[in-house]
């Protein structure tokens, strides 16, 4: 009996050990918004950047993309005759702007803002929302001059009977990427600090869209698209909402729904709760954490520091011809 006793003891005694073992043998879970943000920007830097989504994460976290491998491949995989493209070109032009690239990034630049101007000012429904809503951002981050009413108005036709916005004509209710997007291209409509904008702040149409991502927002904070609860959906959310008087304790709530698609062990995101590592969701994650951390959006951001480098004036585009 004395003997089966110390077996016992033994027994637990190494399993005790081991326990210790493997507490102290892996490194701990990171949890800290800015330090996550700060690994997946060392993964950029490291690995290099493939999505002007990630080159976006990058500016968006006070860092110079182009001190990072990848962004002359991205830029140039961007070329194409499709809107989205053309707009997501522009759009990582409009960084390069910023941070003060040669002339060498400019190729493209203004054959693209004249389509996507074309586009916006005369907008069909041949087109997913997004097409316009990203060369609006394109459009008006680069300092060019346009009208701005058509796409206002586009937008209106859009607004689902819930508030929301979807991709399509055909979809009844709003999506709440789509949704965020068109969020964050009406704050920049309506900004009160430019005398030349065209359009007049209508409560009518922001005030729906709002309450409609609001009350999208799941209790654990998440946000879905298509029935699902992902990253990508609540990352949109948070950098939209954030210009909009979100209270700490809002913010902290969609924070904290973000933290769920945390991929275990590793300072990455998945798509869905449990899934792999996957390079949007972790793009428009850090993106969100980037703004978190500076307290506005990434369009937000991109808009004011172009204001700066193209110095109020359009005829600074023709140093890029």
């Amino acid at each position: 009996m004395k003997k089966i006793i110390l077996i016992i003891l033994i027994m637990l005694a190494i399993c005790g050990i081991l326990c210790i073992f493997a507490s102290c043998g892996g490194e701990p879970e990171i949890t800290d918004p800015d330090e996550i943000l700060r690994e997946i920007l060392k993964n950029y830097r490291t690995n290099g950047m493939t999505s002007w989504w990630e080159i976006a994460a990058v500016y968006n976290a006070d860092e110079n993309p182009l001190d990072y491998k990848g962004f002359d491949d991205v830029l140039a995989s961007l070329e194409g005759e499709t809107n989205l493209k053309m707009a997501a070109y522009v759009i990582v032009t409009n960084i390069a702007v910023v941070i003060g690239a040669q002339e060498h990034y400019f190729e493209y630049y203004e054959e693209y803002k004249n389509k996507l101007k074309n586009l916006l000012e005369n907008p069909t429904g041949d087109y997913p929302l997004n097409d316009y809503i990203f060369a609006f951002y394109a459009l008006r981050c680069s300092g060019t001059d346009f009208d701005h009413g058509e796409f206002h108005q586009y937008i209106r036709g859009a607004q689902k009977a819930d508030g929301g916005f979807a991709l399509s004509a055909s979809q009844e209710t709003g999506d709440a990427d789509v949704t965020a997007f068109v969020i964050s291209a009406l704050q920049l409509i309506y900004r009160n600090d430019d005398p030349g904008m065209r359009v007049a702040y209508d409560r009518s149409i922001i005030t729906p869209a709002l309450e409609f991502l609001k009350n999208n927002i799941n209790e654990n904070g998440t946000l879905s698209s298509y029935g699902n609860e992902n990253a990508e959906s609540t990352a949109c959310a948070l950098s939209a909402l954030i210009d909009w008087g979100m209270d700490d304790e809002a913010m902290q709530i969609l924070s904290d729904g973000l933290a769920l698609f945390k991929v275990k062990n590793e300072n990455k995101y998945s798509h869905l709760k449990g899934g792999k590592a996957d390079p949007l969701a972790t793009a428009q994650t850090a993106i969100a954490l980037g703004c978190l951390k500076n307290k506005t959006s990434f369009w937000e951001k991109l808009y004011l520091e172009s204001l700066y480098a193209f110095d109020g004036d359009d005829d600074d585009d023709e140093d890029f011809e």
